[in-house]
């Protein structure tokens, strides 16, 4: 009988190696791929062998994307893909099992969810004193202890998770219910007592929330806001794809102008030419200034009564004449009229990024509105960057 069933499987075995051999193309490999209905995405080579070996659904979930080339936060290009709770990325440079990597995404989630009040965030990633029966990481000064623990040990620990960014907290989640969630380098863990383990402790998913901004983000902006925390956590998400549109600025001798001509609306900075303060428009408390003034109007202008500076004209005149503070602010200007130029824009969450072209130079400007506390008044600040082709 035991005779029997070795035959029967070996004789199934070289049915299987014969059907894979006339399928491949004489001289190749053939490479191992797995594709899911449910996305229209397949996974092959290192990445199907992480996600094989690390959790498969359960810890990464679905690929999202395709293979591709991505600038990362180091500021160099490597392959990676994205799955809904991870992106894994493609590090030949290391040895394996260390040349699949993923994404340290949870700060910068963590972050987003804090959209007006920086002060929370701040608690939040604060350190916390150790806890009895709980592990407490000094690196990051927080503790890890209960389900979580559990969790993190039996799937993957530092290099799947890495370390605990918060202690436990209650969190409102996308589905409108709150939970007890910690955030961690790569993952947000998130506890469902209405399951039964080990589906309690489920995962956020990072992937997809990352991936939809990337998809808006190209060039020299992308950059910027990729290899720079800072930027960031001003800015906020992206929430529109970078665009061409018709802008003007002016120089000052204390700031500059801008005018973005989408929505009519004036941009004010006061500063140094690397950084500075974006003066808010006191009357409607707000970001910007509108732009009011229409053709037939007296358009101002004409020289200042100090020599070689102006009187701004047209939209920035208005603004200019019409606030006090504006005017003590930028003093006066540095050119007869504004120059016109096709200007790239993208607006984000808590801010914008555009080009300035003047007769000093090509630079882009990242412009972010802060919020103190939800019933603070606005404040802003700016910061300028030369593009990399420069």
């Amino acid at each position: 009988m035991r005779t029997q069933r070795c035959i029967v499987a070996l004789t199934a075995l070289g049915l299987l190696l014969f059907g894979w051999l006339a399928a491949a193309p004489a001289g190749a490999a053939q490479p191992a791929s797995q594709c899911f209905a449910e996305t229209g995405k397949c996974i092959q080579g290192r990445f199907l062998d992480y996600w094989q070996s690390h959790g498969g659904l359960a810890l990464n979930g679905y690929p999202l994307s395709d293979e591709r080339q991505e600038l990362l936060e180091d500021g160099h290009t490597y392959t990676v893909q994205y799955f809904e709770r991870v992106r894994m990325e493609l590090h030949p440079e290391n040895q394996p099992p260390y040349d699949v990597l993923l994404g340290q995404f949870g700060r910068r989630v963590l972050r987003d969810r804090f959209t007006t009040d920086i002060g929370v965030y701040r608690q939040t990633i604060a350190p916390a004193a150790p806890l009895a029966g709980q592990i407490y990481f000094s690196k990051t000064g927080h503790n890890l202890g209960g389900r979580f623990l559990d969790y993190w040990q039996a799937n993957g620990d530092l290099m799947q998770f890495g370390y605990p960014l918060t202690e436990v907290f209650s969190e409102t989640l996308d589905n409108g219910q709150t939970y007890q969630v910690q955030y961690f380098e790569r993952a947000r863990m998130e506890l469902h007592p209405e399951n039964q383990p080990p589906y309690d402790v489920l995962l956020g998913q990072f992937g997809r929330a990352i991936l939809t901004q990337a998809d808006m983000l190209t060039g020299d902006f992308n950059f910027i806001y990729v290899t720079s925390e800072d930027v960031r956590g001003r800015l906020g998400r992206p929430i529109a794809p970078q665009a061409q549109i018709s802008g003007a600025t002016q120089l000052f001798e204390r700031g500059q102008m801008f005018w973005r001509g989408d929505k009519h609306l004036i941009i004010v900075l006061a500063g140094d030419p690397q950084t500075g303060q974006l003066i808010i428009d006191a009357r409607q408390v707000a970001p910007y200034f509108a732009d009011t003034w229409q053709e037939g109007q007296d358009p101002g202008g004409g020289p200042a009564p100090t020599p070689g500076l102006y009187y701004p004209q047209r939209g920035f005149g208005k603004v200019w004449r019409d606030n006090d503070y504006v005017r003590s602010a930028l003093g006066y200007a540095r050119a007869a009229a504004e120059s016109g130029y096709t200007m790239t824009l993208q607006d984000f969450e808590r801010g914008v990024m555009l080009t300035s072209q003047t007769s000093e130079g090509q630079f882009i400007y990242v412009v972010n509105f802060i919020y103190p506390c939800n019933s603070c008044t606005p404040q802003g600040a700016y910061e300028r960057f030369t593009p990399r082709s420069q």
